[in-house]
């Protein structure tokens, strides 16, 4: 069971059960799943068990693979999705016992944690996750400076006191969920005196003061002259804030509401802190420049918002024990999936409990403007491509239109096996030698042109893979390119005709370039024509690499079993 499960996640460690060894391997794995009774597990992890945040996650499996049981970790650490997914490769049953889950609810952790947004108060959060639990709805406000996805069961309110769940970067107490975004920026100008001590004072006196949280910041700012200053250094690296630098010229770009000649005169721009503060956010002015001693601080605001991310995933070629590993991470990673409805259909077990948007053949510019649209806006999108993406897949035109609009955005694509590997395997060895892959559909390409690409294939011998061979629209483009090739090659070259590989309706027919267009093909099938060198051994199709040319005697076989 353990040989099977690492199949899927390849990069896993197998242990032999022993007590001792799970203190060695609780801190240094992610995720542990123990393949025995689910009592064992649990006695052998109580000793070393903290809390949720530094905890792995921590599953059982019985021996047959039967049931699937998250211990702890289900939601923050992932265990419930881990369960989840294992149990659609291994046909398992998988226990969830968080309520959100039983009751198909949202988990506002997880949602917090994809969010980036810091919780003032955490020991409100399971009473607010039992509110939604009761409701099933919670009442939200929300600052206009925050931009991101939400859930469902929210709804929007401006009236703070009647809400549930607040997010804001202003101080704020009550009983109410708070939820900080991290959307302020910092401006400072700094004498090169200053102590560590004095600039964290200072910062978080002027927010203190005017009514901001300091968990809403997310950078300092300054001149490039005082950015490498020790203190300012050794404070942004103690709470992970990002320290911006920008030359005077770059600072002078900005508009300030304040002005100092002094200022002007040392290092050439009105206010190092406010013009600082407001380049790097690309916002508004929240506080105006606060003179401190050996210090002038600014805070501007940004819009915060959440980046979302698009994966453009090879799904093979439509069985699931052809998906790679990395796609089914992908996938289940993912809050929408999107693709052609057929693809869509044959991983249909794997995302059954995600959002999904299943489109019609002729629908990939839309479907690409919509796969963009919702990962712009914040969202974790997959748009599948069957074989792989970049063999007359998504990746593509997803590429063109965001070259073409300039857009910026987290694209991650992830190959898969294409129906040219597949039926390469399954009829043999017939591309060990150079090869070219052609489309036959005119619907993109001018059909005068995809002949020529045929016949200079075939003039230079290579093997040809021909795919979307004929549709009820194109009924003779095979017959026609059967013609082409003829015109270089003997009638007896060997072909292969694969349809719906490794699915279960697959077959194969091995036969020859004169008789290739006289059995049923369609746009589930591949064509592989060999080149003048490829020749038939049983049910195999193989092209020859050159290997016996130069090793002819290495080839001969001694062995009496031969026959």
């Amino acid at each position: 069971m353990a040989e099977k499960i690492i199949q899927y996640f390849p990069d896993s460690n197998l242990y032999k059960f022993n007590r001792t060894d799970i203190s060695q391997i609780w801190n240094s794995h992610r995720f542990i799943i123990f393949i025995m009774a689910t009592g064992i597990a649990v006695r052998s992890i109580a000793p070393f068990i903290k809390d949720k945040k530094n905890d792995p996650a921590v599953l059982s499996i019985d021996e047959e693979g039967k049931y699937i049981i998250p211990i702890i970790g289900g939601h923050l650490k992932g265990a419930n999705e881990l369960a989840k997914t294992l149990a659609k490769f291994l046909n398992s049953t998988p226990f969830i016992t968080t309520a959100s889950d039983l009751n198909n609810l949202p988990a506002l952790d997880l949602w917090i944690k994809r969010c980036s947004l810091k919780v003032k108060n955490p020991e409100i959060l399971s009473k607010i996750m039992s509110k939604l639990i009761e409701n099933k709805n919670l009442m939200l406000f929300m600052e206009n400076s925050v931009q991101i996805p939400l859930l469902n069961c929210f709804q929007l309110t401006e009236n703070i006191s009647e809400a549930d769940i607040v997010i804001t970067n202003k101080i704020s107490k009550g009983d109410k969920l708070i939820l900080v975004p991290t959307n302020l920026f910092i401006g400072i100008g700094l004498h090169e005196w200053i102590t560590e001590e004095k600039i964290e004072r200072g910062i978080k006196e002027a927010l203190n003061r005017n009514g901001f949280e300091f968990k809403a910041v997310q950078a300092i700012a300054t001149i490039d002259k005082k950015s490498t200053y020790p203190a300012l250094l050794s404070f942004c690296k103690k709470y992970g804030l990002k320290l911006y630098s920008y030359t005077s010229e770059e600072l002078n770009s900005i508009t300030t509401v304040s002005h100092s000649d002094i200022v002007y005169k040392s290092v050439g721009v009105s206010s190092v802190s406010e013009q600082a503060c407001l380049l790097a956010s690309q916002g508004k002015l929240i506080i105006a420049k606060q003179i401190l001693k050996d210090m002038t601080v600014a805070v501007a605001e940004g819009i915060f918002s959440v980046r979302g991310k698009l994966y453009i995933v090879g799904t093979g070629p439509g069985n699931l024990n052809s998906i790679t590993p990395q796609a089914v991470k992908a996938l289940r990673n993912s809050e929408l999936i999107m693709g052609y409805k057929t693809y869509i259909g044959h991983i249909k077990s794997l995302i059954e409990d995600k959002q999904v948007l299943a489109y019609s053949m002729t629908d990939e510019v839309k479907r690409a403007k919509k796969a963009i649209n919702e990962a712009l806006n914040g969202k974790i999108v997959s748009l599948i491509s069957g074989g792989d993406p970049g063999v007359y897949g998504m990746a593509g035109i997803i590429l063109e239109i965001v070259a073409k609009n300039n857009v910026e955005l987290e694209i991650e694509i992830i190959p898969g096996i294409s129906a040219l590997n597949a039926c390469s395997a399954i009829s043999g060895a017939p591309i060990m030698n150079d090869f070219a892959v052609l489309s036959l559909s005119d619907r993109l390409t001018p059909w005068n042109v995809i002949e020529k690409r045929i016949d200079k294939s075939a003039e230079a011998d290579f093997v040809i893979v021909l795919y979307n061979p004929k549709s009820t629209a194109r009924q003779d483009h095979l017959t026609r390119a059967k013609e082409i090739i003829l015109k270089y090659r003997t009638n007896t070259t060997p072909v292969a005709i694969v349809r719906g590989a490794t699915r279960d309706e697959q077959s194969i027919v091995l036969t020859t370039l004169e008789k290739m267009d006289e059995h049923s093909v369609d746009m589930q099938t591949t064509v592989i024509i060999g080149n003048s060198k490829s020749f038939i051994y049983k049910n195999w199709l193989i092209t020859p690499r050159g290997y016996e040319a130069k090793y002819e005697r290495e080839y001969k076989l001694g062995s009496s079993s031969m026959g």
